[in-house]
C-alpha cells in the first residue's frame, strides 16, 4: 500500500494512492470523502451496499495528516488496506462518478512530502563502506548511528522546485532510504524494531558548502571540528536540501530493505546506482539506540546515508531549465524527482507560482498561511511550540577547544530534536543508559517571527526575548567510543549528550531585553544534596545578532524556535555511582532573566547491572 499527503482544492489531506482499473492513471483518495459518499450511496432504497457496506474505520473522522493516521497503529493501517481493497472492486464495477471529488487523478493535485513536518528528521552520516574500504589508515570502526537533525525547512515537496540562491556554492547530492515511524515507543528492542516501521520513502540528501569561511573548503582540513560540523551540517540544515517522497511505501510492498537497487539521475542520465546492503549499520539498530534516549512518535522519520557516491556534484556548468530534474529512485519504495531553480541562472518559475510568491519551502508558506508565522506577546509561548532547537557549541571565552578557526568564529551551532526541551516543574527522567551526568545553567533565547537573512543590526527584532536554561549531558555517548577513532567518532558525543528527551529545562517567562543588556548577569545552578555551580553571562563570546545573522543565511529559523547561547564555564558532574535520591530537586537562575526548577528521576543502570 502507498499513501500521500496531498492538496486538492487549498486543503491538505492524506490519500491512498490506487491505480485507477478502468484507466490504469494512479489516483489519490481521500478516505473520509470515499467513506462519506460510500454510505451516502449505501442509503439508496435500491443500492446493493444498502444492507451490506463493509465498516472501514470506527473512529470517524478520518485525521487529515499522515502522522496522525499512524499514531492509529495497526487498526489504521488494517482499515485503510480494506478500503483500497474494496475501493478497487468498487471502481471495477460500480458508477465511477459516485467517487467524484473523492479521489483525484496524480497529475491534477499538489503533492506533497508524506510527512511535511516532521518533528524528527534524522539524517545518518558515514553509513556505507565505500567511505572507509580504501583508506589503510582506519584501524577500527566506532559503530554507533554518526548523524544530524533536519529542520523542517529542509523538506521540499515532490516535484516542486529546489531554490538555489545565487550565494551557495558546492551543491551536491545523494538519494537515500527513508524510514518513517509508525508505532512510537522508548527503548525499543533490536527484534522489535521493524514493527514500528510504517514504511519506507525516498529522500534527496542536498547539502552545499556555503557556510564555509571564505577560502576555506570541505576539503580543508583543521582541527576544530565544531566548527567544521558547523560549516558542513548547515548547508545540508538550509532551506529545501532534503525533499521527500513521493509516497510511503509500507514494508509488504518493500520486502527485505536491505536488497534495494538505488539509483540516481540527472536529467535523463545515469549518475550513480547502489544497493541497500551496503549500510553499516542498519534501520533496526538505529531505531533502537535513538530510542534509547529519546521517544520516537508516530511519523518521525529517519534516513540511512548514502549507499554510493557521497556527493554527486551540480558543476557550474550544468545547466538547469523546467524540463531538467535530480531524480532518486529506489526499487519498490518509489521514485522522487525535483527540478532545480539555479537563481545565477535565471528563474523559469511561473510568476503564480507560491515557491516564488509567498516563500520557496512548504512548511514556512504553511505558516503564512495560516498567520502563524509570528508571535505575538511574550507571554503565549510555552517550550511546547519550539519546532526547533538550536545549540552554540564552544561558545565561552576560555574554552580548551576553539583551536583552528579561532574562539567563536564562525559560531558553532547545530540543531537538535526540539522533545529536548522541557518546561519548568516538569521531571527530568534520566534514561536507563546514561552515565556520568553534567548539569549546567545557561543563556537561551526564543525566536519571534520567522527569520531568513536578517542583519545583527536587525536581529533584536526577531528575538522574542530571553530564558534561562538548566541542561544535562550525558557522557554514556562519549564513553562508549573505542580508540583510535576519528574526530567525528570523539566529538558527535558531545551534541548526543543534549539530545534525550527533558534535558533542557526553560524558565516559565520570556524576558524581553536588548541583546547586549544580556551580559554581566550572575548564572546559579544548584541540586539539593548535591552541589552548585555560578557562572556568568560575560563568559559568552557571541551574543544573539551574530549567531542568528550567521545561522539565517541559508535558514529559516520559525516562531517560536529556541536557540541557547551554550555551556558555561563550570559544570556540576554527578558521576554513575551517585546515584540521586529519588525527586531529587534541581534549580537554576539567570539574574533579571528567570528561575527555574524541576525534579531528577535517576534511571542510570549502575555499575554491575545487567
Amino acid at each position: 500500500m502507498r499513501l500521500a499527503t496531498f492538496v486538492a482544492q487549498g486543503t491538505e489531506r492524506f490519500g491512498i494512492v490506487v491505480t485507477h482499473p478502468a484507466t490504469g492513471e494512479v489516483w489519490i483518495f481521500d478516505p473520509e470523502q470515499v467513506q462519506e459518499r460510500l454510505q451516502a450511496y449505501a442509503s439508496l432504497a435500491t443500492s446493493p451496499y444498502k444492507v451490506s457496506l463493509p465498516r472501514f474505520l470506527a473512529e470517524r473522522p478520518w485525521p487529515r495528516e499522515l502522522a496522525d493516521f499512524l499514531s492509529l497503529g495497526d487498526k489504521g493501517m488494517s482499515a485503510a488496506r480494506h478500503l483500497r481493497d474494496f475501493l478497487l472492486r468498487f471502481l471495477e464495477q460500480a458508477d465511477q462518478a459516485l467517487l467524484a471529488g473523492a479521489g483525484y487523478p496524480l497529475r491534477q493535485v499538489r503533492l506533497r512530502a508524506p510527512i511535511p513536518r516532521p518533528r524528527l528528521y534524522f539524517g545518518l552520516v558515514k553509513n556505507a563502506p565505500a567511505l572507509v574500504r580504501n583508506d589503510p589508515s582506519r584501524l577500527i570502526l566506532n559503530l554507533y548511528p554518526q548523524g544530524h537533525q533536519r529542520p523542517q525547512g529542509t523538506v521540499a515537496s515532490p516535484g516542486e522546485p529546489v531554490l538555489i540562491s545565487p550565494e551557495i556554492q558546492g551543491l551536491v547530492w545523494n538519494p537515500e532510504l527513508g524510514v518513517i515511524i509508525g508505532r512510537g515507543g522508548q527503548d525499543i528492542d533490536v527484534k522489535h524494531a521493524m514493527e514500528h516501521v510504517a514504511g519506507y520513502t525516498v529522500v534527496l540528501d542536498m547539502t552545499h558548502g556555503s557556510y564555509y569561511p571564505s577560502g576555506m573548503s570541505w576539503r580543508d582540513t583543521f582541527t576544530d571540528w565544531f566548527a567544521r560540523a558547523t560549516s558542513s551540517w548547515l548547508g545540508k540544515k538550509s532551506d529545501l536540501m532534503c525533499p521527500m517522497g513521493p509516497f510511503l511505501t509500507t514494508p509488504d510492498e518493500v520486502g527485505n530493505p536491505y536488497d534495494l537497487l538505488v539509483y540516481a539521475r540527472q536529467s535523463g542520465w545515469l549518475r550513480d546506482r547502489a544497493h541497500t546492503g551496503a549500510m553499516i549499520i542498519g534501520i533496526e539498530r538505529t531505531i533502537s539506540w535513538l530510542s534509547s534516549f529519546i521517544t520516537l512518535y508516530p511519523g518521525d522519520v529517519i534516513h540511512m546515508a548514502t549507499m554510493g557516491v557521497d556527493g554527486l556534484e551540480i558543476s557550474d556548468d550544468m545547466s538547469f531549465g523546467p524540463d531538467d530534474y535530480v531524480e532518486g529512485e529506489i526499487e519498490r519504495v518509489g521514485a522522487l524527482r525535483v527540478p532545480l531553480v539555479i537563481l545565477a541562472r535565471g528563474d523559469w518559475r511561473p510568476a503564480d507560482d507560491p515557491g516564488r510568491r509567498v516563500h520557496p519551502v512548504p512548511a514556512v508558506r504553511d505558516l503564512i498561511e495560516s498567520k502563524a508565522d509570528s508571535i505575538a506577546k511574550l507571554e503565549e509561548w510555552t517550550p511546547h511550540d519550539a519546532r526547533h532547537f538550536w545549540i552554540v557549541f564552544e561558545n565561552y571565552r576560555d574554552m580548551a577547544g576553539g583551536k583552528g578557526l579561532g574562539i567563536g568564529l564562525p559560531p558553532r551551532v547545530l540543531n537538535c530534536p526540539a522533545r529536548a526541551l522541557a518546561a519548568s516543574g516538569m521531571a527530568i527522567h534520566i534514561p536507563r543508559r546514561a552515565r556520568t551526568l553534567s548539569l549546567g545553567v545557561e543563556l537561551g533565547f526564543v525566536i519571534r517571527q520567522l527569520a531568513h537573512r536578517i542583519s545583527e543590526e536587525d536581529a533584536g527584532d526577531y528575538v522574542l526575548g530571553y530564558v534561562a536554561m538548566a541542561v544535562v549531558h550525558d557522557s554514556s555517548f562519549a564513553e562508549r567510543v573505542r580508540l583510535p577513532a576519528t574526530p567525528q567518532e570523539l566529538n558527535l558525543p558531545t551534541i548526543y549528550a543534549r539530545w534525550p528527551d527533558g534535558f533542557n529545562v526553560v524558565s516559565p517567562s520570556v524576558i524581553r531585553l536588548e541583546p547586549a543588556a544580556v551580559r554581566g548577569r550572575a548564572m546559579h545552578l544548584s541540586l539539593d544534596g548535591v552541589g552548585e555551580v555560578q557562572g556568568n553571562t560575560d563568559e559568552y563570546v557571541l551574543l544573539a545578532p551574530k549567531v542568528l545573522a550567521f545561522l539565517t543565511r541559508h535558514i529559516t529559523l520559525f516562531p517560536g524556535d529556541v536557540v541557547t547561547l551554550g555551556r558555561a564555564r563550570n559544570l556540576l558532574a554527578i558521576p554513575v555511582e551517585e546515584r540521586l535520591p529519588e525527586g531529587t530537586a534541581l534549580h537554576a537562575s539567570i539574574e533579571g532573566i528567570g528561575e527555574l526548577q524541576s525534579l531528577l528521576e535517576d534511571g542510570r543502570r549502575l555499575p554491575g547491572e545487567p
